[in-house]
């Protein structure tokens, strides 16, 4: 018997377009369905996806049932369920202060029981075929390596919940990797840093990551980061996101299904 621990929603207006997969539902912002300051439903509850394009808020949708769609503050927010998972999507917008923000709104008013980091990314290696999927074993700031000199600790390496990355890569196809969280970074050569211990598996940068990863380790949530290969840097960049943001990104939401799914029933069994 399955029991329903979505938080309420706001009555849909009239205008509000309907289809299987969302509705949307006009929000003057704050916690959804409620006031900000009311809790979203028992702790630790749902999937919580950050993301900052609508094309990757999109996709994740798509493995998702029963979908709302309404304006939660500066930021969209999607709920609904994965199978039997209650699941939300925040669509935050580019940039580690906009997810960061909309990380740490999740786990003030969403009762995460997983952050998770999702979307496309830019490959360091330009042998590594577009749309490969890669689950972070590590994720680093780029920006706050540049801060070891100094003489308090700042953590620039940040890593995910070990038993979703297990998950993840248990679905054929996907590569374990490193992402650098490279907030401004587009375009290639790039850089890599050197550093003790090294880097592992496939290289792609992002911009989001390294700030899901704070909330999610000051906090004590588990989190991870999944990416899409989109690009290697090239100047034309946005014609080859256009073909990714289709088939191979929701191959990406497919295997963070199978991935949540499978990290939800070890929860289960464990408990």
């Amino acid at each position: 018997m399955r029991t329903e621990v979505r938080a309420p929603m706001m009555p849909p207006a009239d205008r509000a377009q309907r289809n299987d997969l969302i509705t949307e539902v006009p929000c003057g912002g704050g916690e959804p369905g409620g006031t900000m300051g009311e809790r979203g439903g028992p702790l630790g509850t749902r999937i919580v996806i950050i993301a900052a394009h609508a094309f990757e808020a999109r996709a994740a949708a798509g493995v998702g049932r029963h979908m709302e769609k309404e304006r939660w503050g500066p930021w969209m927010l999607y709920q609904g369920e994965m199978w039997d998972l209650p699941m939300a999507i925040i669509r935050c917008g580019p940039g580690k202060a906009a997810a960061g923000a909309a990380a740490q709104a999740a786990v003030e008013y969403l009762e995460p029981r997983l952050l998770v980091a999702f979307g496309v990314a830019t490959a360091v290696d330009p042998r590594v075929p577009l749309g490969t999927v890669v689950a972070a074993q590590e994720v680093v700031d780029v920006a706050l390596l540049a801060l070891a000199e100094l003489p308090v600790e700042v953590p620039a390496r940040f890593a995910p919940d070990r038993h979703i990355v297990r998950h993840l890569l248990g679905v054929p196809g996907v590569r374990r990797g490193t992402v650098l969280s490279w907030e401004g970074k587009t375009r290639a050569p790039f850089p890599v840093p050197v550093l003790d211990p090294p880097l592992e598996g496939v290289l792609v940068t992002d911009w989001e990551s390294s700030a899901v990863g704070q909330v999610g380790e000051a906090w004590e949530v588990p989190w991870s980061s999944l990416r899409v290969v989109a690009d290697h840097g090239e100047d034309d960049r946005l014609r080859r996101l256009a073909v990714v943001a289709r088939r191979p990104l929701q191959w990406g939401a497919e295997v963070l299904r199978r991935g949540c799914q499978r990290f939800a029933e070890d929860e289960a069994v464990t408990q």
